[in-house]
């Protein structure tokens, strides 16, 4: 028998075997005939072997009852497909038992290990070199039930099958490969990355080779896995989505569905997948340019190259990638712009970053898209405010817009601005959002930075004249009471356009608007029209959080710009021999076309003025109230300072640029970009916050009075209109906020001279051409401190007056109290205690105010009154220290006093304290007063004013009384301001007729013309009706305080019986001659004895107070009287000693007396 015939008939016998009722004897048949197709594999004897009878019987063991032995039979298969020389013969007899054991909708077989098994058979038949046309149908319900396996690497394996068969190109597969898609793409979102990695690849390789309609299907759920968390899944959508755009037979009639999936790699967070982006993209472009060079050929010969005014850092796409996304274009940003308000936040995120990507590559022909385009992202940018302002106390609503480098524009040295540094790349580089806070404030920050990326190159590609009307339009409809977050949208795109613009575009003639200024026929441009359109009233009384921030990001983009025209003036010079040299370069011309626009820009000066109005604004209504303790106020008060001084900055380089326009170098200026073309390459930090780097030097404080004197009294005009227009402010009046707030940020710059003295007295009636003088009479008149309060008849509602009671003393609580604020300044403070302005402001802004009304506003404004009369007594006293004021005061003789009642008491001593030295004045300048210089008739009536004020209900109002009796009785004995140096009489006053001689109520002049001319030696004492006569009948006030029910007054009220007693002691005692004073003491003169024992009776049962410190304090009283009056002060205390419940002050003040 020969060797073929001995293996046919051993396999033979296998083969009857396999078919054995005992499983354990199919087990050893199938073990046997394993070994014996390895034999004849490993000897490549496969002629002897009946692989054709053979296959049915082989194949059916796949259907085994027992999983050892279906186990076994799959090895013994696959042994069987790799040693068969042609597999055609089998797979008749294998693919029916696989399509049982695997394609049912039931699985067949339980075992997930077997399932695997079996289908790696299918796989190795796939693998074969066969014609599978006749088997396809099979092979795909093999695969349509592999991919809905619950077992990961059954599906995985099913996708690599599909991707081979797919390599086939079998025409059965064309026809029918709709039946996996399903399957196919529902395995994109299983749970296993690997999964949809593989799943991700076989649509790409079925669809290649699949009806071109299929595609419509596939794109919805690859979209979808660009939002994948796992890079590599995401890398693969790129490269399915890129071999499709070069290789699918039909792409161009997807192309608009396709060219978002390939863009989006482009903003995707890993640079692996944005370079492999790149590479794709450009071949696309590459090859599309190719395939269409006939259609293209105009274009790409007039192509003029990158243009002048290009990102920094940018690098510009092929033509066929811009021809692409042109054609598309009409169709993908409406729907992007839909997007924006998607429900779910990939999605938005996403949207946003394409927008920016479509607008780099329409590049010009984004204006036939601007109007739609404007619309949806003030839309998307309103929803975005809508989110992160209840979510971060809206300060992060601050410095939203993210800096975009520009080929032209030139930055200073350390600004490094998100598109500057690092490779070219085709979208410029966003920073990296702080990862803190909500995931939600996160994408809400990614997507503001996306839109407000798109809104810069809107500015960029489209010309002003043609979005600054579409923006004007839209701005117009928007009202801060109905939609404040689609207002405050609006106006962050307003700031990225201004951003994105070129300064030629910004400085182009406004159509139809008139000049600027009459004075020097300067032209209205398109960014002095759109600073003209956000400084009116309605955009500058916005108090939402976002509508400020992003009022605030137009003038801080605005200044920005403005920096960038006085840095192409300095620069300007440098460069223009070498642009001389070669008139034909092209840089040349785009420099020279800069400069020009730069200085018709700052020629605008009320551009600028305008500027600082619109944050004067910003920061009036943070600076008062509850609003300036948040993070946002404390913040956008922080930066509307900042921008005040780079606009001083910008004003002051200005002026030295024209008065000088020789020397263009500066030395405190940082040095611009070397070159308008240059790409500047530095590394830094990507979190780096860029945007608050100037281009100019940090504005000294004389510049910033600059700034303040040269737009100040244009700015008081303007309010002064307003203020005749509707008679006054309101309490609430953005003209209030804005003037309160100009005049505390002015300061020094209040005293210097205005430009235009003639508008200045037609303003004021005092002669000072200062805008200080201006201020006060609109001061005056804009809180109604210039008139009485109406009757209730005339307030609203029902009357003329448009205010009502409780508004109106509102309003003149406002003036009072920045009155008083105006005299924290010390230069200010010093204008204000000058005779004419001192009376001005007593007589008719604080005084009027006095007066006692019923109801509690009523006592505020009282309070705000007393409190300013405090403020302006001492300045014109010129005391800085309101504690020191009765310690300055004191005279030799009460400082040895004092000194000695402490050594004496210990009550005393607690209650002195620090008072029981005397001050050291040697180095300190000596104080002057100029209340002396007033007249006779204003201090008559401010002394009455307070002495009302005395007995007001309110606390507060009665303790700064006290205070304002103590400084002005003080005030009285000190030397006169501008008096000639080296004269120290304090009496001097006293003996002036102001003080000595009657006055008249109808008394008009605002100073004492012989304030300090002494009457003749017959008139000693103030005759009646006198001023000095109303000082010395003022007492009783002061005694009655002394029941007051708050001690800290009752102790007030006693310095205040000590200043009164240092004003009138020269007319009490009988010999006022200082050189007899050292023989001996003066002593009362025996006409006032009468009133200072009445004064005695009032202070004796304060003597003995339950309180010590009240003891304390009337003790230092009652021990002044002893010295001049010791024989009326002993007997009154010898009859009160044993009356009272401790003697220890009597005795104390009779030795007093004694010593006296």
């Amino acid at each position: 028998m020969s060797t073929g015939d001995s293996a046919g008939s051993v396999s033979e016998r296998l083969f009857i075997l396999l078919s054995d009722d005992d499983r354990f004897v199919r087990k050893k048949a199938l073990t046997e005939l394993k070994e014996e197709l390895k034999r004849i594999t490993e000897g490549k004897d496969t002629n002897t072997f009946p692989f054709s009878s053979c296959a049915p019987r082989l194949t059916n063991t796949l259907n085994d009852s027992v999983e050892v032995n279906r186990e076994l039979a799959v090895q013994v298969n696959k042994e069987f497909l790799v040693c068969a020389p042609d597999v055609s013969v089998i797979l008749p007899s294998l693919l029916p038992v696989l399509v049982k054991r695997l394609g049912q909708k039931e699985p067949v077989e339980p075992s997930e290990e077997l399932r695997l098994d079996c289908l790696k058979l299918v796989s190795l038949v796939v693998t074969k070199q066969v014609d599978l046309n006749p088997y396809v149908d099979d092979l795909l319900i093999i695969l349509k039930q592999s991919l809905l396996d619950a077992f990961h690497e059954v599906k995985k394996l099913s996708c690599s099958i599909l991707q081979e068969l797919s390599s086939k190109k079998c025409h059965r597969f064309y026809q029918n490969s709709e039946v996996v898609l399903g399957p196919l793409l529902g395995n994109l979102v299983h749970q296993h990355s690997k999964v949809r990695l593989s799943a991700v690849f076989a649509v790409g390789h079925v669809l290649m080779n699949s009806q071109g309609k299929l595609v419509e299907q596939a794109i919805a759920p690859l979209t979808q896995r660009l939002f994948d968390t796992t890079v590599a899944v995401r890398k693969g959508v790129i490269e399915v989505v890129g071999l499709w755009l070069l290789d699918l037979p039909d792409r161009y009639s997807f192309h608009t569905k396709l060219l978002p999936l390939i863009l989006s790699g482009l903003i995707d967070n890993s640079d692996e997948i944005k370079n492999l982006t790149e590479d794709y993209w450009h071949e696309i472009g590459l090859k599309f340019q190719n395939e269409n060079e006939e259609q293209l050929k105009d274009k790409l010969d007039f192509d003029q190259g990158t243009p002048f005014h290009y990102p920094l850092g940018c690098r510009r796409a092929n033509m066929g990638c811009r021809e692409l996304v042109y054609r598309s274009a009409s169709r993908l940003l409406p729907a992007l712009c839909r997007d924006l308000g998607d429900w779910q936040a990939a999605t938005r995120s996403k949207a946003a970053g394409l927008i920016s990507v479509l607008l780099l590559h329409l590049e010009t022909a984004t204006t036939q898209h601007t109007q739609h385009l404007l619309s949806g992202l003030a839309s998307g940018m309103a929803d975005v405010i809508s989110r992160i302002a209840p979510t971060t106390n809206s300060v992060a609503l601050l410095q939203l817009l993210p800096p975009v480098a520009y080929r032209d524009i030139p930055s200073a040295s350390g600004d490094l601005s998100v598109n500057q540094t690092g490779t070219e790349s085709l979208v410029p580089r966003l920073p990296a959002v702080l990862q803190s806070g909500s995931a939600e404030v996160v994408e809400a920050l990614t997507m503001t930075q996306q839109l407000l990326l798109a809104s810069q190159l809107i500015g960029t590609l489209v010309e002003s004249k043609l979005w600054w009307p579409l923006m004007k339009s839209c701005l117009e409809r928007c009202t801060e009471s109905v939609a404040p977050s689609s207002l405050a949208g609006h106006l962050f795109l307003l700031a990225g356009l201004i951003r994105g613009s070129s300064i030629v575009q910004l400085a182009m003639p406004e159509l139809g608007a008139k000049n600027a200024s009459d004075s020097n026929k300067v032209p209205a441009t398109m960014l002095y029209d759109i600073v003209q359109y956000l400084a009116q009233d309605d955009l500058l009384a916005v108090i939402s959080f976002g509508s400020k921030a992003a009022l605030l990001e137009c003038v801080l983009v605005v200044i920005r710009r403005l920096e960038e025209c006085v840095v192409n003036l300095q620069s300007s010079s440098a460069n223009r021999e070498t642009n001389e040299s070669t008139p034909g370069n092209s840089e040349s011309v785009g420099t020279d076309v800069n400069r020009n626009a730069s200085t018709v820009l700052l020629l605008n000066t009320q551009l600028q003025s305008n500027l600082y109005v619109i944050l004067l604004a910003l920061g009036a209504v943070w600076a008062d109230g509850d609003s300036a303790g948040t993070d946002f106020g404390t913040a956008l008060i922080q930066l509307t300072d900042n921008g005040m001084r780079r606009l001083a900055a910008c004003a002051r380089d200005q002026a030295q640029v024209r008065t000088d326009e020789s020397n263009k170098e500066q030395t405190t200026a940082p040095e611009p970009t070397p070159s308008a073309t240059t790409t500047t390459t530095t590394t830094t930090s990507d979190n780096l916050r860029t945007w608050q780097t100037n281009l100019l030097a940090p504005a000294s404080a004389s510049d910033m009075d600059q700034l303040h004197n040269k737009y100040m009294f244009p700015l008081f005009q303007r309010l002064d209109a307003d203020c005749t227009r509707s008679g006054s402010w309101h309490p609430r009046s953005v003209g209030l906020a804005i003037f309160s707030r100009c005049v505390q940020l002015a300061g020094p710059a209040l005293l210097l001279s205005t430009v235009g003295s003639d508008s200045v007295e037609s303003l004021s009636p005092l002669s000072s051409n200062t805008c200080l003088s201006v201020a006060l009479q609109l001061l005056e008149r804009g809180c109604r401190l210039d008139r009485k309060p109406g009757p209730d008849a005339e307030k609203a509602p029902g009357g003329t007056d448009p205010l009502t009671m409780a508004s109106e003393a509102e309003l003149r609580l406002r003036g009072l109290m920045l009155l008083t604020r105006l005299t924290d300044n010390t230069a200010v403070r010093n204008t204000l205690a000058s005779p004419d302005y001192l009376s001005r402001c007593l007589t008719r802004l604080v005084l009027p105010a006095c007066v006692w009304r019923a109801g509690r506003t009523a006592e505020a404004m009282r309070k705000a009154a007393t409190t300013c009369l405090v403020a302006l007594i001492a300045a014109a006293t010129t005391i800085y220290d309101i504690d020191e004021a009765s310690v300055d005061a004191r005279t030799e003789d009460e400082v040895r006093l004092d000194a000695w009642l402490s050594d004496k008491s210990e009550p005393i001593r607690r209650l002195l304290g620090p008072k029981t030295e005397k001050l050291k004045r040697d180095n300190r300048t000596p104080r002057t007063s100029t209340l002396p210089k007033l007249t006779a008739a204003v201090l008559s009536k401010l002394l009455s004013r307070i002495g009302g004020l005395l007995e007001d209900d309110l606390e507060a109002t009665r303790r700064m009384a006290c205070l304002n009796v103590t400084l002005l009785f003080n005030g009285f004995l000190l030397p006169c301001a501008g008096a000639e140096e080296g004269s120290s009489d304090n009496s001097l006053f006293l003996a002036s007729s102001t003080w000595l001689m009657p006055f008249k109520e109808s008394d008009s002049s605002s100073t004492a013309s012989s304030a300090n001319e002494s009457k003749s030696a017959n008139v000693s004492c103030p005759l009646p009706n006198s001023f000095g006569d109303q000082v010395y009948r003022f007492y009783p006030n002061l005694i009655k305080r002394l029941n007051d029910a708050k001690d800290e007054i009752r102790l007030l009220v006693t310095e205040s019986l000590n200043a009164w007693l240092r004003v009138v002691r020269p007319m009490l005692v009988c010999d006022q001659s200082p050189e007899n004073s050292t023989a001996h003491r003066a002593r009362l003169n025996p006409v006032h004895s009468a009133i200072i024992e009445d004064f005695l009776n009032g202070l004796l049962p304060h003597l003995d107070d339950l309180d010590d410190q009240i003891r304390a304090a009337v003790a230092r009283v009652f021990a002044r009287l002893c010295q001049f009056a010791p024989e009326l002060c002993g007997r009154i205390l010898h009859g009160a000693r044993g009356r009272q419940r401790s003697p220890e002050f009597c005795d104390l003040l009779l030795q007093v007396v004694c010593n006296g």
